[in-house]
């Protein structure tokens, strides 16, 4: 499905469980993303795309460090093979982005790379995670709706405006979990049942803002959980990278935060 017609299935699906004067503001905050999975058979890798392994870096980049520990590398994803979707939300070409962590310290490194230029660089003194290829869905994402306790709170979230006759859609104290029943959870995440992805508005796993700035001043680029690679974080939660909008625009990848969401 092509974007245009992914934007008018939301929407439809939107006004139909909102009306068009809500549904159409929630359609406005659809995000382009993609649901991560292993790449095989009939799910070609995106490009280089990859968990674990080597790292691709430009020649002569150090592998980056804390104090004395060596990071992980999560993560790489070749962004040639994402931005046509993307459009937008990746206002430049970083070409290969090295995904770089330790996640109880709460510190990562995010490092671009030329794919005409890079080559593969191992950890120093550590066993790299095992490669896995990666397959990339394209989708469109909305705010999760973990994301409001109540229909109410996740509106003055979001800036909407729920019209003159709220309670004649939905009782106000209603779960948003319930108000998004039937066959919506389907498209509202990017793949069925795959929580990994990269850009777009990220899925949680708990109640409650697990990420920073709801209002949209952080790009969300990774998300990875602990049933997809050789990892396991808090509580069998997952591992968001973000970084400021601002920061993406300019290329400055070293602003990028993490982000914990135990489960």
């Amino acid at each position: 499905m092509d974007q245009q017609s992914q934007i008018a299935f939301v929407r439809a699906v939107c006004v139909e469980f909102l009306g068009e004067h809500l549904g159409s503001q929630l359609t406005a905050l659809a995000r382009p993303g993609f649901g991560l999975s292993p790449a095989g058979g009939s799910r070609p890798a995106a490009g280089r795309s990859r968990l674990g392994g080597p790292a691709l870096l430009d020649p002569g980049t150090p592998w980056p460090y804390e104090d004395d520990l060596p990071l992980n590398l999560y993560a790489v994803l070749d962004t040639d093979e994402l931005a046509p979707w993307l459009g937008d939300e990746l206002p430049i070409r970083p070409g290969l982005l090295n995904f770089f962590g330790i996640d109880h310290l709460q510190v990562c490194q995010i490092i671009p790379a030329d794919p005409a230029r890079a080559i593969e660089v191992t950890p120093p003194d550590t066993v790299p995670f095992a490669t896995v290829a990666l397959h990339a869905e394209p989708c469109l994402t909305l705010p999760d709706p973990w994301w409001g306790a109540t229909l109410e709170h996740f509106i003055e979230g979001f800036g909407l405006d729920p019209g003159p006759d709220l309670t004649g859609i939905c009782d106000p104290s209603e779960q948003v979990t319930e108000l998004f029943a039937g066959d919506f959870p389907g498209q509202h995440y990017p793949t069925s049942g795959d929580l990994d992805q990269a850009f777009g508005w990220p899925p949680s796993v708990q109640p409650g803002p697990p990420l920073p700035d709801l209002q949209g001043e952080y790009t969300h680029l990774l998300r990875l959980s602990s049933n997809l690679g050789d990892w396991e974080f808090a509580e069998g939660g997952s591992l968001h990278f973000l970084i400021p909008r601002q920061a993406l625009r300019d290329g400055h990848f070293q602003q990028a935060v993490i982000a914990l969401d135990d489960g």
